[in-house]
């Protein structure tokens, strides 16, 4: 059956390196993902301002050549992708997830319920970091897409994006760098309007707060200890947020 067409769109759209009518259809697909199953081609056209052709040639590189039976895929994997999600959060332990990677802080828990309340509240999340801690954060994205929410990563390329009042940014990097230089290349780009929080190693930026918020793990510039620890607090994020938030 191969992956389920969710993993799929993510594979091109973080993979890419082309602002193109293949990225903004993805972009699209997963601004729209709980409720895409219901419109039609042309419908998909009017509302992404992407050609009915543009949008089958891309679809072709997925292995569909009807829109419709990309349709009925989709339908059937949004209730598989939900179906896993309730399997996978059976019985799980959130301290034991914490005590793991030894996050020493008291209040981790209370911060990653008020991360999660912060996504619940946005119209879209945006994930900015360097390449390996973006790696780590497609599960947390595949879930949260799966839940309704928009949640992309920035890309140095994609001079389309514009940080709006409703966005939530989050920053994960270990020695701050990666939230520098995209600070530095994209100087366009306030963080007046959106909520923002970075995660790091870097005990500096609880002072410097350029972000709203700021959660600080243990380690100093431990690049695979950090990466352990955020692969760990976004599992936390996944598991809270479908309590809270989902689960019926």
């Amino acid at each position: 059956m191969g992956d389920v067409l969710l993993a799929r769109i993510l594979k091109y759209l973080n993979g890419t390196l082309f602002l193109d009518d293949g990225y903004r259809f993805c972009v699209f697909f997963i601004k729209n993902y709980v409720g895409f199953y219901k419109l039609t081609l042309s419908q998909v056209s009017e509302q992404s301002g992407i050609s009915e052709e543009a949008i089958l040639e891309f679809l072709t590189h997925l292995g569909f050549y009807r829109f419709d039976d990309f349709q009925t895929r989709l339908y059937q994997d949004v209730i598989l992708r939900m179906d896993q999600i309730r399997a996978r959060m059976i019985g799980i332990d959130l301290q034991e997830l914490v005590d793991r990677v030894h996050l020493e802080n008291d209040g981790i828990l209370d911060m990653i319920k008020g991360i999660c309340h912060d996504i619940h509240q946005s119209k879209r999340v945006i994930l900015v970091g360097a390449l390996y801690p973006m790696s780590i954060s497609v599960e947390l994205q595949t879930d949260l897409i799966t839940f309704g929410k928009e949640v992309i990563q920035y890309h140095s390329y994609d001079n389309e994006l514009t940080f709006e009042e409703g966005d939530y940014v989050i920053f994960i990097s270990a020695t701050g760098r990666a939230m520098e230089n995209f600070l530095y290349q994209k100087q366009h780009l306030s963080l007046d309007n959106p909520q923002s929080l970075l995660i790091t190693q870097n005990q500096t930026y609880e002072k410097r707060m350029i972000t709203k918020k700021t959660l600080r793990v243990p380690g100093k510039f431990d690049s695979i200890n950090f990466n352990y620890q955020i692969m760990t607090i976004f599992d936390l994020i996944r598991v809270i947020y479908y309590q809270t938030y989902q689960q019926i």
